[in-house]
């Protein structure tokens, strides 16, 4: 199976189960997702005061060159529970299949945890001793978000999105605690 037909198959798999959840949950992952969103454009700002729009344009995104797998299923319910259109990945080349022409495809609150939570030194040495330190503080909030999702979720979530076809479905845990 090749990367497009294990993307179509996830997805499809992920609106499943996002379609089958509960109320209840619904209203736990929307209490999540917001906070995740909040959390990385918050990061995301962090990196643009610093400078980083700039760095990354001239990089051409070398940390982006094995992102494929960056996508969860935890980041994908967010973009379900917001109602937002699913972009198509360009899986035929060779840097991440979530690059475009004018960069990510997601929006900074959308994208991958290790997206919006990696900065490289040239971006890092340029952070104010206090931002830094606010930068980590927010990344460590962020993945408690993300490991409270996938508690909520069970194991299956903790996937690329490129992996769901390969596992067995999730169930959710209604009893837990949002």
């Amino acid at each position: 199976m090749n990367d497009r037909e294990k993307w179509n198959q996830g997805v499809a798999a992920v609106r499943e189960a996002y379609a089958a959840l509960s109320p209840k949950l619904k209203t736990c992952l929307n209490k999540h997702a917001m906070a995740i969103r909040s959390c990385k454009k918050t990061l995301h700002l962090i990196g643009e005061g610093a400078g980083a729009g700039m760095i990354c344009a001239r990089c051409g995104g070398e940390c982006c060159n094995r992102g494929k797998n960056h996508l969860t299923v935890v980041d994908l319910l967010v973009y379900l529970n917001e109602g937002k259109t699913i972009f198509t990945p360009a899986f035929e080349q060779s840097i991440c299949p979530y690059l475009g022409e004018k960069g990510c495809r997601m929006g900074p609150e959308y994208r991958p945890y290790n997206c919006v939570t990696f900065i490289c030194e040239r971006v890092e040495d340029l952070l104010a001793p206090l931002e830094k330190e606010r930068f980590y503080a927010i990344e460590r909030e962020l993945r408690g978000l993300y490991e409270g999702l996938k508690k909520l979720f069970d194991s299956r979530f903790r996937h690329a999105v490129l992996s769901v076809c390969e596992r067995a479905p999730a169930q959710s845990r209604e009893a837990v605690a949002c």
